[in-house]
């Protein structure tokens, strides 16, 4: 069998519970069922940052928001000696393209190394606000026309799908009807659906290999607010994970133990055959099945992401929280001291800290957490961007986006 075409798949703010894979009282992913039912599911996925380009940054390097340097919407590069993905990809002699589709994504990030073609979101181009992000239809057309130049090479794409993020912009809609229809109509539908019908009339579906995930998930109401950026609770950090590889991966099969952003680079390049440059914290997350070791970390700084002149390229002032998590519990740590302990098994939605019940259990992912930070980089590793753009635009984008409320 020849290499598969592999296709990364980032879906913004799509939260588990409604995809029909991991949550059967739902029927709102009938497209996205079917080719997660190829693969893998991983019910218990976690992102590292509660929004999007920290996010990517680790998923596409493998590495925590301390090492890759990114740590905010806009303004840091990320960290040039971590290998990606598609740098990966090209090793195992893939021709790649990346299609990101919202402007915080630009090359100007550094997430383009590897990437034989890669697909700036610029101002004005097929956006319905401000110019700083696009729906999946220009998307589309630009992917059709790559896989056409392509010829018969293997592919390793990335998209990035941004059409439910949108949702939340219309304050007059109740979110949970907003929210679910736009899962099926732009997500499920119009994203996926269109997907694989470019890929049906170019390429082989059957030999195919597909990674579907979120950058973050969306808090609709849980912990008091509607959208992402805020916190680290699992309503935005866990999200939905679907490894499918002929030939490689079991079908219709699903996993239930923790599974990280991070470990998405050294399970693909293990299922490429390509050798690991460097150390990563990361895991293939199909040799490695025993994870009751493992724990994921994520942070978050809504200070300087909502607040102040969130246009402004400086320096990262430090995560505001911080949190630490194994199968059974999450600790969270905040700038000021204050500490939340949750038993995850008992507590999934995160109602009830526990940090007073078990004090053991709280010191023991104090240490985890500290140790965690000891292996990692730090702020001092950042790097500011070297950009165009004017303040006022940036600005105007990032409201667009629904990030700046004025």
């Amino acid at each position: 069998m020849t290499s598969p075409d592999v296709y990364l798949i980032t879906i913004d703010c799509l939260r588990p519970d409604y995809v029909g894979a991991f949550n059967r009282l739902t029927r709102m992913t009938p497209t996205i069922d079917g080719l997660m039912a190829r693969g893998t599911i991983f019910s218990q996925c976690v992102s590292h940052a509660p929004f999007t380009t920290p996010s990517i940054a680790s998923l596409m390097t493998g590495h925590y928001p301390p090492d890759t340097g990114v740590r905010l919407l806009l303004g840091q590069l990320c960290n040039e000696s971590l290998p990606t993905m598609a740098q990966l990809a090209q090793q195992a002699g893939y021709t790649t393209a990346g299609f990101p589709s919202a402007f915080i994504l630009n090359s100007d990030t550094g997430l383009q190394r590897g990437f034989d073609v890669y697909r700036d979101i610029d101002d004005g181009v097929s956006s319905t606000r401000g110019g700083c992000w696009q729906p999946c239809a220009p998307i589309h057309d630009a992917f059709e026309h790559f896989l056409t130049d392509a010829g018969r090479d293997p592919v390793f794409c990335w998209l990035h799908y941004f059409d439910l993020h949108d949702y939340h912009l219309d304050q007059s809609l109740p979110h949970a009807a907003s929210y679910a229809h736009d899962v099926y109509e732009k997500v499920d539908q119009q994203c996926m659906r269109g997907l694989l019908s470019i890929i049906e009339r170019h390429r082989s579906v059957d030999n195919a290999a597909f990674v579907i995930t979120a950058d973050h998930g969306e808090c609709l109401y849980q912990h008091g607010q509607r959208g992402h950026g805020w916190h680290v609770y699992d309503s935005v950090i866990r999200v939905p994970l679907a490894i499918s590889w002929p030939g490689k991966v079991a079908e219709k099969s699903a996993n239930h133990h923790l599974a990280r952003h991070i470990d998405l680079l050294p399970t693909l390049a293990k299922l490429w055959d390509v050798e690991l440059p460097t150390a990563m914290p990361g895991v293939d997350l199909f040799e490695h099945t025993d994870r009751s070791d493992i724990v994921s970390y994520a942070e978050a700084s809504p200070r300087q992401l909502f607040e102040g002149d969130a246009t402004a390229r400086k320096a990262f002032a430090g995560p505001e929280m911080q949190s630490v998590r194994n199968e059974r519990y999450k600790y969270i740590r905040h700038e000021d001291g204050r500490t939340e302990l949750y038993d995850i098994m008992l507590d999934p939605h995160e109602h009830h800290d526990r940090s007073s019940m078990r004090p053991d259990a709280l010191a023991a992912m104090a240490m985890r957490l500290d140790a965690l930070l000891a292996s990692t980089g730090n702020a001092s590793r950042t790097r500011s961007m070297e950009t165009e753009h004017e303040s006022s635009a940036v600005r105007e984008r990032l409201h667009a986006l629904g990030y700046i409320h004025e």
